[in-house]
């Protein structure tokens, strides 16, 4: 019969290891088990995932212990006696280890990918955030970004947002962001993300970034070094790559937004993520482009400025600028 496990599908397959591998472990034991997986694809796919924590928790047992909370433990598990043949267990598993070593309880998959923390800017709000890693990131308004520091890996997903990125370096953790459809990866470095509208900007000021598509084999890899920026449309089957002056991309921190022949649809969505009062264009006037530097101070004059030099309208309304 199968035991009361918690809800979670990994902290299940979890329970399950520590059950079977245990010296209590009965041939009903496995049996329920052999169910268990069965039923489900993902049931296997999470006990699976869940022998490679365990041999990675293993091999890393004296660096987990020292990086964990001093109540936490990490536990040796004797060699379970031997079970019925599992054909659905993956080669080098769990049956040929001498010894086990499994974090006891619910918190063992939340320690190893790292418990996930949750960042959101409001309109005209932006963050500086330092990492336990070291690693700073300042984040943008109107953002939405998710961290986790886990043993192996430090990932971040960027939702709608903007966040430049000073990486501290850690060979052994790699530092990887998930953004629309791409996957930006680094050990240490500094680069800004931009991901607006579909679209997805990675520019290099500092060392080296790889982006790439998940799904997509190793050549359409890009790696980017200093004054490099990749341009992605989500969907798209290749990306643009371009050098741009670095700087550029990082002058939101310091209240600046510097364009080159961007569109003014573009310019207005950022200005709405600044000011309180949202920016529209009517789609005549979206299309038109801009370059040049918008000091982001009183928001009327910005818009006024903006306007001037386009040769556009500014109206004022209850409830937004419309430039036509």
């Amino acid at each position: 019969m199968e035991p009361a496990f918690p809800q979670d599908l990994d902290d299940q397959a979890v329970a399950w290891l520590v059950r079977v591998q245990s010296d209590a472990a009965t041939a009903e034991d496995w049996t329920a088990l052999t169910v268990w997986l069965e039923a489900d694809t993902r049931h296997l796919e999470a006990f699976a995932a869940a022998e490679q924590l365990n041999a990675e928790i293993t091999n890393h047992a004296v660096e987990i212990a020292t990086q964990l909370a001093p109540a936490a433990s990490v536990l040796p598990f004797s060699r379970a006696r031997s079970g019925p043949p599992r054909r659905w267990l993956l080669a080098g598993s769990l049956a040929a280890a001498a010894a086990l070593a499994v974090i006891a309880g619910p918190a063992a998959w939340r320690s190893y990918e790292g418990a996930p923390t949750t960042y959101r800017t409001g309109i005209g709000e932006t963050r500086r955030i330092t990492l336990a890693d070291g690693s700073r990131i300042h984040l943008d308004a109107g953002s939405t970004m998710t961290v986790r520091l886990g043993w192996r890996e430090r990932h971040v997903t960027l939702a709608v947002a903007q966040a430049s990125f000073d990486v501290a370096k850690d060979a052994r953790r790699p530092f990887t962001i998930d953004v629309g459809d791409q996957q930006v990866r680094v050990v240490g470095t500094e680069f800004n993300v931009r991901h607006t509208d579909g679209q997805v900007r990675v520019t290099v000021r500092r060392g080296v970034v790889e982006v790439s598509q998940p799904g997509q084999d190793a050549t359409q890899v890009a790696r980017l070094t200093p004054g490099l920026q990749l341009i992605h449309v989500e969907g798209a089957d290749a990306s643009t790559v371009r050098k741009v002056e670095p700087d550029a991309a990082f002058a939101w921190r310091h209240n600046r937004l510097i364009y080159e022949d961007e569109p003014v649809s573009q310019i207005a969505a950022d200005l709405s993520r600044r000011y309180a009062i949202p920016v529209r264009v009517t789609s005549a006037a979206g299309g038109r482009r801009f370059s040049g530097v918008l000091e982001l101070g009183d928001e009327a004059q910005v818009v006024r400025l903006l306007a001037d030099y386009l040769s556009l309208t500014a109206r004022r309304t209850e409830r937004e600028f419309v430039l036509k």
